[in-house]
Order: C-alpha cells, then structure tokens, then sequence
C-alpha cells in the first residue's frame, strides 16, 4: 500500500470516524453504498475532490472497492495545465488510475449556443460518464458538500422553483450512476481534514470573481446567511432532508395518476375526473409531468397555474403555450397536451 494512503485504521480516531460517517451517509440513508464498489472520481484538484479522493480510496480499499479518478481541463484558466498536473501527480502518489483529458469550452459554449459555465458543465459529466463506461466504474462519485448544497437552494429560491426542489440537489441520481456523498459535510470539516493529513489542494481564483451569480451567492449572500444565522448550514441539511421526504411522496402520487391518463399519436389527455379527484398540488405536479414528458421545454410556474385557473373556469377551448413548443388546452374532457408542429400551425 502507498504511504501516502494510510489504512483506515491508522487515522486518528476523530478522523476514522468521519470518514466512516460519510460512508454510512451513503449506505444507510442514501441506500447507496459505494466503498465496495468500482468507483470513478471527479477530481478538479480542489479541496472538496481531493478529500473525496482520499476518502474513497480509504474506505473502498478496506472494504474491497477500487476507486478510478477522472479530471477534465476546461482550458479556460493559466493554472488550468498546473491543477492537471497535479492531480495527475496525486493519483500517482496515491496509486490510484487516472483518465485525463483537455476541452475548449470556449468553443464548445459558443458552438451551443450556451452560456460557458454550462459549456463546462455538459462537458465534464459527458467526459466522465464515457470514463465511466470505458472503465467499467459503477458509480461516479462527485465532491459537491454541504457549502454547495446551501449555495445551491438560494440559487432555486432566486430562480423561482417550488417544492421540493427548493431542497436542493440530489444526492443519489441511480439515472446517472451519480453520487454525492459529501453533500452533508461541511467545506470546513473537509478542509480541515486535509490540513490535518497534510495534504495540499488546489485554489481555483475564478471563485472569487463575481459575474456570475453562483459565485455572488457563494461570496456575498451565503456568507450574510450564516451571519444572521450561524447554524445556517444545519438549517440547509434539515430542509434538503424534507425535501427529500416530501419528493418522495409526492413522486410515487404522480406516479400512480400518469396511469390514469389517455395518450393517443399525438396527443395526452388528463381527464377531468382524475383533475376533480387530485387535491391542488397534485394536479399541478401532473400536469407539469406529462408536459415534462413531451420533450424539452422547462414548464413555467405561472403557465401551470394559469391553466389550471382556466380548467377550473371551464374555458373549453382555451389553450396555454409552454416552451418546447408544448400546448396545454383545456376542454371538456379535461386538458389535452401536445407538441405543436410550427409549420402546421403557420399554415
């Protein structure tokens, strides 16, 4: 075994038991075990990938796991080549394999038509779900912690979502072979856990730049948060813990009423009976799944609520536009959802 990983056993006991916390964290309540899993690391070189690194590679060599590492290059600063190079160089030190790869998400933002942050977004998870698959990893585990997380519900609260995705992020996406098993830990437990191991990370300078608002809420508005409130980030894990109660519910209701709605060529109906039988929130939420299941095209919060004040009024005939081309119109028989074909509806 390298020296630089020591055995689990070998830590010091606050910190054993940290790292055993997280892993429970994944077991028990995520339903998620990954520390005898083949596992793929996102590593930037920050702190929070780095812990994870440690973290993982600790717990899944004591309990039969293998833990790969990934890192992507955006190309977008001068340090960029130099957090490569040293992840490369921790992955050696650690014995751990690495797949590492370069993209111009400049190029990539302006040939999507996307902002640059969302470039390097579709770019890293695409690079590491073909990582994963090429390595035959199970799951791919990210170092999002619980700073992120509370970053992450102000920015659904300025941006208007509702409940409960107003929790935050996921922790466990089983779709995307995704897992967060940081997402409770505090940024300064994990910091402190490398200093205390002696462990170096790398400081990316482009979070403290504040055009873009992720960064104004990590920089400014979280900070004044735990200002008013130093047990904010408590407050943030107890509101995604409901959330995910709440999203659990909710999603096993809507599951059972999309049963009951009509789908022909080209067209879903959700008939008036089941929107008569569903309490308020549920007839939101299905009607805002079957237009989710139409395509892309985020629905807006004040088109579901105007088209259902409509079906309430009993305006047959009335329609609602949601993007994706979507059309939600209401009638007699309750609403009918569609993709409008643009050249038809011109003709």
């Amino acid at each position: 075994m390298n020296a630089r990983l020591p055995r689990l056993q070998d830590l010091p006991p606050k910190w054993a038991r940290f790292c055993l916390g997280i892993g429970a964290f994944a077991a028990d309540e995520l339903g998620c075990g990954f520390a005898d899993k083949r596992c793929l690391i996102a590593c930037s070189g920050g702190p929070d990938s780095t812990a994870l690194l440690h973290i993982a590679a600790l717990l899944c060599r004591r309990s039969g796991g293998t833990v790969r590492a990934a890192h992507l290059n955006h190309g977008l600063r001068p340090e960029a080549g130099a957090d490569a190079a040293f992840v490369a160089e921790l992955c050696r030190e650690l014995d751990v394999p690495l797949a590492s790869e370069a993209c111009d998400v400049t190029a990539l933002a302006r040939d999507l038509g996307v902002g640059i942050e969302e470039a390097g977004r579709l770019a890293r998870y695409a690079f590491l779900e073909r990582v994963r698959r090429e390595t035959g990893s199970e799951l791919i585990l990210l170092g999002h912690q619980l700073n992120d997380l509370a970053e992450d519900q102000l920015l659904r609260l300025l941006r208007g979502a509702g409940w409960p995705a107003l929790g935050g992020m996921s922790a466990h996406d089983p779709t995307r072979t995704l897992l967060r098993p940081l997402l409770l830990t505090p940024k300064a437990a994990l910091e402190e856990f490398l200093k205390d191991s002696g462990e170096a990370w790398r400081v990316d300078a482009t979070n403290l730049d504040h055009a873009t608002s992720r960064n104004r809420v990590r920089n400014i508005l979280l900070p004044a948060m735990l200002c008013e409130n130093p047990a904010y980030l408590d407050a943030a894990a107890r509101l995604w813990r409901q959330a995910r109660l709440d999203e659990a519910h909710w999603d096993a209701a809507v599951a059972e009423a999309l049963t009951r709605v009509r789908r022909d060529d080209d067209a879903h109906l959700i008939p008036s009976e089941l929107l008569q039988a569903s309490c308020a929130p549920l007839r939101l939420r299905i009607v805002k799944a079957v237009l989710e299941g139409l395509g892309p095209g985020q629905p807006l919060c004040d088109g579901l609520f105007q088209l259902v004040a409509l079906w309430l009024e009993k305006r047959s005939g009335k329609a609602v536009r949601f993007p994706g081309d979507k059309e939600a119109r209401v009638s007699k028989q309750g609403i009918r959802v569609q993709v409008i074909d643009r050249k038809k509806a011109s003709g």
